[in-house]
């Protein structure tokens, strides 16, 4: 596709964000100029930017992650100064990332008569309502159903997702998993990283993601640090709204090492024994998503333990490929005693995940997907 300009639209500073750097890095591989329009609310960030060949162009106004008056308050900010910066660009297909870039982005679409990319990474009412009230909840669900209308294609993360978002009336929705490309990290690395973690070589266990509430987090970090630990140590990575809290507690089992850069990933998980991720199924967004961490775990033979009644907990039951616990209880640590206990358990699962990886959730799947919607909507408006 000769030099077609794509300008994607996100809402966060590109720290970088896995699942867009993954989209990005695949469309300019297959020979598309990518440039991101992202949010810096902490204004911490620099400019202008060029990551993996993606230009980076960070914007205002200073906002914030954790009060949703100040996000509303800003939001229109920003959507004016996305406006302006694309007003001097010459643009060939618009890639909005969730709901809070895609009013900009659709009259910019219909302003140029060019194709439009909605990217859900979640279904944004339900997390809306993890803080927010049911009255503003039932707005924003009412808002999402009728924007998602508007796109030439949406993509997400799941079948479970594809089949709410089509029940809203979108067209050509499509599902684009967050898995991650083949690890690649050298023994070296691996060896160094595993020494850091665990000096006296125990078992790790890692949770390496957003750190949010209701995603089991302090209830790791309080069992690791206090009576509940197995012999093991806990390695926990990310940002969010827990990541003062979780950073000021300390202890011989667990190590916390704050944001972590995608090209990192690959030799923290070939260094740990065990993935978790285990979210709160009462939150539909937690319900009916999928963490990468289930991806990545897959693809370096490790077993994971996820929340029962979640897609997640089913997708690892269907596959065989970890373990399923009741949230908001013990049983988290009860799975990885039971892991660490039971070697051919463990191999068992590992093995199970590694192969689903190799059959279907692997990137360069998700990459050929993407590619061909991206060929599809390019010769559509040809």
């Amino acid at each position: 596709m000769p030099n077609k300009h794509v300008v994607m639209l996100l809402s966060n500073p590109f720290r970088p964000d896995p699942r867009v750097h993954k989209e990005a890095k695949a469309l300019i591989n297959a020979g598309y100029k990518v440039t991101i329009l992202c949010w810096d609310r902490e204004q911490t960030y620099p400019k202008q930017e060029t990551i993996d060949s993606i230009q980076l162009i960070r914007l205002g106004p200073k906002s914030s992650f954790d009060s949703t008056k100040v996000f509303l308050k800003t939001i229109k900010k920003f959507w004016k100064e996305t406006k302006q910066e694309m007003s001097a660009m010459k643009i060939d297909i618009i890639h909005a990332h969730d709901l809070d870039t895609l009013a900009p982005a659709v009259k910019e679409a219909k302003k140029r008569k060019i194709p439009l990319v909605y990217d859900s990474h979640e279904i944004y009412h339900e997390m809306v309502a993890e803080r927010m009230s049911g009255f503003i909840v039932n707005r924003v669900k009412s808002y999402e159903q009728k924007m998602a209308r508007k796109p030439d294609a949406v993509l997400c993360v799941n079948d479970r997702f594809q089949s709410i978002i089509q029940s809203w009336g979108a067209k050509n929705v499509n599902v684009i998993m967050g898995c991650p490309p083949e690890p690649v990290a050298s023994i070296e690395e691996i060896q160094k990283l595993r020494k850091e973690i665990s000096p006296d070589n125990k078992p790790v266990v890692m949770y390496i993601g957003v750190l949010e509430p209701n995603r089991n987090v302090l209830e790791l970090v309080d069992g690791f640090t206090g009576d509940k630990s197995p012999e093991a140590r806990l390695l926990l990575g990310g940002f969010g709204t827990l990541e003062k809290q979780v950073s000021g507690k300390s202890g011989p089992r667990y190590k916390f090492i704050g944001p972590v850069k995608p090209k990192d990933m690959a030799a923290y998980t070939l260094a740990a024994d065990i993935l978790v991720a285990v979210y709160d199924p009462s939150f539909g967004n937690n319900r009916d998503s999928v963490p990468n961490k289930l991806f990545e775990a897959m693809s370096v033979s490790k077993p994971i333990i996820v929340a029962k009644d979640t897609w997640t907990g089913q997708t690892v039951e269907k596959l065989n490929c970890g373990l399923t616990v009741k949230y908001g209880s013990d049983e988290v640590f009860q799975a990885i005693n039971k892991l660490l206990a039971d070697k051919e358990l463990y191999e068992k699962l590992g093995a199970n995940g590694r192969r689903a990886f190799d059959g279907e959730y692997n990137w360069p799947n998700m990459e050929k997907r993407l590619i061909e919607l991206y060929k599809g909507l390019s010769a559509s408006k040809n």
